[in-house]
């Protein structure tokens, strides 16, 4: 096996695509990106004999889900599409169609765009081109929903849009669009006028019943509805049946408190067949950690301890939260790489919890991602550690996260020290691809990591990889990666991405 030298230019575009900075390092904060913050991009994309390498990168990230950090990606595809290298022009505006997934992203390109062409206004012929495609590609029923979901951001609307790329916009409304098209003999247009007739009277009503049946119908999402319905059980009850699988998982709580999830309800028997549906679980791609997660928090009955949002946990829906966490880890797929899991257990990093956009358990997460690596890999050996001990701990893969959990409590404080495994691994010589350190990092004990898997590299294994990482999204910022080095990643925070930024570092970006 080959040393890991130098990384190529390509890998410092992986990692922005990635982790939205060049750096090894990801970040759950957004950050406001700049070219200024992206040096191998700029040039890349200047250099005419490499800026489809880029164009080719930001193609094949886009298809990658959860593992792509989607404001990078249009950030990149807005730079190439302002650069002055012809290829990546072409290359930017023929992808742009594909890329962009919905009006928000739209408006977000259009926002970069409009930054990284200053001076000028960035509206070329390329660019009106593209985004009229943009439109073009959508079937009238498909262009109507996005329309209808996404009307602005960032100070953009449609309307300015299509003003821009020529095509004339109005402001005429439903009524004017109804008297048009009424006598039209397509389908496709009476199936849209049917979907804005919905949406305007879902916007207008004061019926429920009335609100259920078109959000049903139609497919509405909850945006569209007016926060007037926001406490109606028949309202929520047709979401529950329209929303994508996370969603729905995130929206259990606000559901049980205002009734709908209850014994008598009338909604509750779909509601948890939806929870178990394993083509949807395997649809969403939706990690266990998260599941587990969200089963934790729907456990205590309350997002965080500073929301108003409370409610009594409905047991029929704790059980099919439990069945879904166990079809998502059969739903993994491996590395297949061999791991050293190092959970720190000085401190408060598997004890804590914390505010973030879902309040993050730290014991569940850390054993969740625990039991899926155990689960899934071939072979995965786990410690727990300190600054001055590391402790082999017994597992398999039967063992459920309560399991795992209850072998990483956290019995002493000090500093921590990430270099602790890589040292023991050296002196035992024992071979893996992967370390992954999970760590409060309040307090680093000791900062010689890089050292350390340099010397684990020269010894055992030339080829290993370090991951480590601060669970908590208040983590300090910390350091311990090297800039150059393929082979080294920090997370400062963990989050819904992380899992799968996890196995895409260790695949390494394949």
């Amino acid at each position: 096996m080959a040393a890991i030298t130098k990384p190529d230019p390509i890998l410092f575009i992986n990692r922005f695509l990635c982790y939205g900075n060049e750096y090894p390092s990801y970040c759950p904060r957004f950050t406001k990106l700049t070219l200024a913050k992206t040096p191998h991009l700029k040039d890349m994309i200047e250099d005419e004999k490499r800026a489809n390498e880029v164009i080719a990168e930001i193609g094949r990230f886009s298809l990658q889900g959860s593992s792509v950090n989607r404001h990078a990606l249009i950030f990149a595809l807005a730079a190439c599409a302002h650069s002055k290298s012809p290829s990546a022009k072409h290359g930017a505006y023929a992808l742009l169609p594909r890329i962009l997934l919905d009006s928000s992203e739209l408006f977000t390109f259009i926002d970069y765009a409009t930054t990284l062409s200053a001076p000028t206004s960035g509206w070329g012929h390329g660019q009106r081109n593209s985004i009229l495609n943009w439109y073009k590609n959508r079937s009238a029923v498909e262009l109507g929903a996005l329309v209808c979901k996404g009307k602005s951001r960032l100070k953009w609307t449609h309307r300015d849009v299509l003003r821009l790329i020529h095509p004339k916009a109005t402001n005429d409304g439903y009524d004017t669009v109804k008297k048009t098209y009424a006598e039209s003999d397509s389908t496709e247009v009476q199936t849209l006028l049917k979907y804005f007739y919905g949406v305007n009277e879902v916007k207008h009503t004061t019926d429920h019943q009335v609100a259920a049946r078109f959000i049903e119908e139609h497919i509405l999402t909850s945006a569209q509805v007016p926060t007037t319905l926001y406490t109606s059980k028949e309202v929520w009850g047709a979401l529950a049946q329209t929303m994508n699988y996370v969603e729905l998982l995130n929206h259990l709580g606000k559901m049980t408190a205002i009734g709908v999830l209850e014994e008598d309800s009338p909604f509750t028997s779909n509601i948890l067949v939806r929870i178990t549906d394993s083509e949807l679980i395997r649809e969403s791609k939706i990690h266990p950690v998260e599941i587990a997660n969200l089963l934790k928090m729907y456990e205590c009955g309350h997002v965080s301890t500073m929301s108003k949002l409370n409610w009594i946990p409905y047991m029929p829906v704790m059980e099919a939260l439990t069945n879904a966490l166990h079809t998502s880890f059969e739903l993994l797929v491996p590395t297949d790489k061999t791991y050293c899991v190092a959970v720190d257990i000085a401190g408060s990093s598997t004890a804590g919890r914390e505010h973030g956009v879902v309040t993050t358990h730290i014991s569940t997460i850390t054993a969740a991602m625990v039991t899926a690596l155990v689960r899934k890999e071939p072979e995965v050996a786990v410690f727990v550690f300190h600054s001055k001990e590391i402790q082999p701990i017994s597992t398999n893969k039967s063992m459920s996260v309560e399991n795992i959990a209850s072998l990483l409590t956290p019995h002493i404080t000090g500093g921590t020290d990430p270099s602790k495994p890589l040292t023991w691994a050296t002196e035992q010589k024992t071979a893996f691809d992967v370390f992954l350190i999970l760590s409060d990092l309040l307090q680093l004990s000791n900062d010689n990591t890089k050292e350390a898997l340099k010397e684990y590299r020269a010894a055992v294994n030339p080829d290993a990889k370090l991951l480590v990482c601060g669970m908590k999204k208040n983590t300090m910022m910390f350091k311990t990666a090297d800039y150059n080095d393929a082979g080294m990643l920090d997370i400062v925070g963990f989050d819904e991405r992380c899992p799968q930024l996890i196995a895409e570092f260790a695949r390494g970006f394949k």
